[in-house]
């Protein structure tokens, strides 16, 4: 999608590549002070030639975004709590920045690893529940989702000693930390619909509309009613894209699928589901219950019926499976 722009509810937006949710070095620094966090983390104090200080700085959700230019709202766009610091270095091999992101639940932090899959997958220690890669490793910089943890190491000097000093300090942070599965929204897409495969390197997990348009752009506004008590994944079949929406309650799904329909496809009439041809394929919708199925890009109208009817089983599994 690089380079595209695509343009519904009368707003336009260039879309730089999926799932691009990158952020800049930070703007300043921050007082250091001693980690509580720590407690669940045993950085080591030396990797090879690198050496860090003592103290971890931490960064309230306040302060994040004079931490870090342009990023800030990504991690607060999930429930993020606090954010833990640690620069190791090496006066003849540069720094190792790590960055311990520390969220209110596993399933947000799995939702930051989820919006790039780029890189190479890392185990850094005995698999856990399946569910796809736990740690991806790319242009020295690593990335691990460790249940409520989502820790960044990035050397700024990229080497084989440097590669080795990221991974063991990635083996550190997750040593003793629990392996808890995906979201259970991500466990129940379907392997295959309307003929088509899931494509594992294209599902995002998402609470927030600012996320769902760095991998889809649907509107600069919020006209899914997305928020940190909402759940949502969006995943590729082939081209065709399926986004499921899991709503607090059935009132609170109603009024999002009504702003939803009548903002971004009107065209596609007044029930419960509809469908219609747009600029970039086949579009449509279907409300069930508290939940919400849609479908973009699809090659036509019976794609997009088979796409929906999936995603809605998958919906319907689900809530059964909590009742």
């Amino acid at each position: 999608m690089a380079g595209t722009v695509l343009a519904r509810a009368g707003v336009a937006a260039t879309v730089t590549g999926e799932g691009a949710m990158h952020h800049q070095h930070p703007a300043s620094a921050v007082p250091a002070v001693p980690s509580q966090a720590a407690a669940t983390v045993n950085l080591p104090q030396t990797a090879d030639a690198w050496r860090r200080p003592k103290a971890l700085r931490r960064i309230e959700a306040a302060g994040i975004f004079e931490y870090m230019d342009g990023a800030g709202e990504l991690y607060l766009a999930y429930r993020f709590d606090h954010l833990d610091v640690v620069e190791y270095a090496s006066p003849a091999d540069g720094e190792i920045l790590v960055e311990l992101y520390w969220m209110r639940t596993s399933d947000d932090a799995y939702g930051l690893l989820s919006g790039d899959w780029g890189g190479e997958p890392v185990v850094l220690k005995e698999a856990g529940p399946p569910g796809g890669p736990r740690a991806l490793y790319g242009a020295g910089l690593l990335r691990i989702w460790s249940g409520d943890l989502y820790a960044r190491v990035m050397a700024t000097r990229e080497s084989e000693a440097s590669r080795a000093a990221v991974l063991a300090i990635g083996r550190a942070i997750v040593a003793g930390r629990p392996d808890p599965p995906p979201p259970r929204l991500v466990t129940h897409l379907p392997q295959t619909a309307a003929a088509l495969t899931l494509r594992r390197d294209r599902i995002c997990f998402l609470r927030s509309h600012l996320v769902l348009n760095s991998v889809y752009f649907v509107s600069q506004k919020d006209i899914l009613n997305l928020g940190k008590n909402v759940e949502a994944v969006t995943a590729r079949y082939g081209k065709a894209r399926l986004l499921l929406v899991r709503y607090p309650n059935a009132g609170v799904g109603r009024t999002a699928f009504e702003r939803f329909r009548t903002t971004y496809l009107p065209e596609a009439g007044t029930g419960e589901g509809g469908a219609a041809r747009i600029e970039d394929g086949w579009a449509g919708f279907r409300l069930s219950g508290r939940s919400l199925a849609v479908v973009f890009e699809a090659a036509d109208r019976e794609a997009v019926t088979s796409l929906i009817a999936t995603g809605v089983h998958a919906l319907e599994t689900l809530e059964a499976s909590h009742e």
